[in-house]
């Protein structure tokens, strides 16, 4: 495999990730001392490739429990090895439960966080009755009481889209200037006794997409008023039940950049 080669004085090279996994034995994304991280599972193996300390710069902090299909991440380094093999050495090197989907050349300027202009996750549920439901729970809720109708949460998902203060759906995030987030595109889908909630905006707040979902579930299920869940786009404070759902039926399903 061909390798790139760095003359002395060189600056470093910037390497853009596509990083899928399944985060339910992981305390969420960033890195933990003593605990199983997923940047902190990257950055051993990095480390163990390039033989360089290596710090590597997500574009979201998943909780823990949370998946990822299409997380972004970025790193420096001198190393002259070619992104295929990086990516190769990463992969038999990794759990297998993280998989680097692509490594390649970034320019000086990429940032994986600041340089992202959207982000895409899906939160997904099925119905505890389903005959698949035992093999859905890492990566759904599987609900005991059923799924709602689909009408309520579909209106709910509409009054999403735009610009909106999220402050009522996210949690310790009140050391922010604002919480102000642009919603592009938010829809329901219903399947065989599986619902899933698809949401893309331009930024989130801490935990926000779980409460929102927790909140539109509140509503399709007739324990609050859809005219509660408007006003809380518009009004800080607290819905008081717009509680998280739990963290196994999210997925980053992929971050946007301007290329």
């Amino acid at each position: 495999m061909e390798e790139k080669n760095l003359s002395e004085g060189d600056p470093l090279r910037r390497i853009r990730l596509t990083v899928a996994y399944d985060g339910t034995d992981y305390r969420g994304w960033q890195f933990q001392p003593d605990e199983p991280t997923v940047q902190g599972e990257l950055e051993c193996a990095l480390n163990q490739v390039l033989r360089e300390s290596i710090r590597v710069t997500g574009a979201g902090r998943t909780d823990a429990g949370v998946h990822a299909f299409g997380q972004v991440a970025h790193f420096d380094t001198g190393s002259s090895l070619a992104c295929e093999v990086i990516e190769r050495a990463l992969n038999a090197r990794l759990p297998e439960d993280i998989r680097v989907r692509q490594a390649r050349e970034a320019q000086a300027d990429f940032h994986a966080r600041y340089s992202a202009v959207a982000k895409c996750y899906r939160y997904c549920l099925a119905d505890v009755r389903l005959a698949e439901s035992v093999l859905l729970r890492r990566t759904h809720w599987v609900r005991s009481t059923g799924l709602p109708g689909a009408a309520l949460l579909h209106e709910c998902a509409s009054l999403l889209v735009g610009k909106h203060d999220f402050f009522t759906f996210s949690m310790g995030e009140s050391h922010r200037k604002h919480h102000d987030c642009e919603i592009f595109r938010a829809r329901w889908t219903v399947a065989d006794e599986k619902l899933a909630f698809e949401i893309e905006g331009n930024r989130y707040l801490r935990r926000m997409v779980r409460m929102l979902v927790g909140a539109m579930l509140a509503v399709a299920e007739n324990r609050a008023e859809l005219q509660d869940f408007s006003r809380a786009l518009e009004v800080p404070g607290r819905m008081s039940l717009a509680v998280p759902a739990p963290a196994a039926g999210l997925t980053l399903v992929r971050v946007e950049y301007p290329d």
